[in-house]
């Protein structure tokens, strides 16, 4: 056998040599991990047959409906299971990161779930925005006009909540930021002028008004 052969042979040997280390060292990790996961399903089972079973009791998208005047989207039952659900799975998957990966991929995971919980926070001041929205209209009896302009309102600190989490640069978030600002506050204080002078305004207005028919009547009288 010649040099260019054996040292050929002695490469895949080292090669597989390190195949089989690896595999043996990983085959402790597999095993941990099939294990918690395992541990994982059969506590999300427990878990969700005792939230049914109590969620069903309590009722809550009738409450919701009942306080608030409107219904949701979704059921607020499986938002509660999905999210203890969620965050169990959330544990299972950084305790195997950690495993897995290692220490110096941790800190993707905490920027990846810190961007999702900033997400996730957005929608639900908005769902409780829209709802406090609704119950304000529902219990206080308001104009179309008045109702739109809320809404408006509403919509505008959503936007800047979104903004936050958008991928823009600083400059481009603060501008859109100044410029939203700077709307809802001549929003309100449009609305502010409306609503403690409108009922001055409006006679005020019918004053000239009546005035300026009243002299139009006797220039036409003069005419004729």
């Amino acid at each position: 056998m010649s040099l260019p052969e054996e040292s050929i042979i002695e490469l895949f040997r080292d090669i597989f040599a390190q195949i089989g280390a690896e595999t043996v060292n990983l085959l402790p990790k597999v095993f941990v991990a099939l294990i918690v996961i395992m541990i994982m399903l059969l506590v999300i089972k427990v878990l969700n047959l005792s939230f049914r079973k109590l969620l069903k009791l309590a009722r809550l998208d009738e409450l919701f409906k009942r306080f608030t005047g409107f219904t949701l989207p979704f059921s607020m039952d499986k938002l509660i299971i999905f999210l203890a659900d969620l965050g169990i799975v959330l544990i299972v998957v950084y305790g195997l990161a950690h495993l897995f990966l290692g220490a110096q991929y941790l800190q993707l995971i905490n920027d990846g779930l810190y961007y999702g919980a900033r997400v996730f926070s957005i929608i639900i001041i908005a769902i409780i925005i829209f709802a406090a929205f609704n119950v304000l209209i529902g219990r206080v009896r308001v104009e179309t006009r008045l109702r739109s302009y809320a809404m408006l309102i509403a919509l505008f600190l959503i936007t800047a909540m979104l903004i936050d989490v958008t991928a823009l640069s600083e400059s481009v978030k603060n501008a859109l930021t100044l410029g939203l600002s700077i709307g809802v506050g001549i929003a309100i204080g449009a609305f502010a002028v409306w609503f403690f002078f409108h009922d001055y305004l409006d006679r005020r207005l019918r004053t000239e008004a009546r005035h300026q028919a009243g002299e139009k009547c006797q220039e036409n009288q003069r005419t004729e």
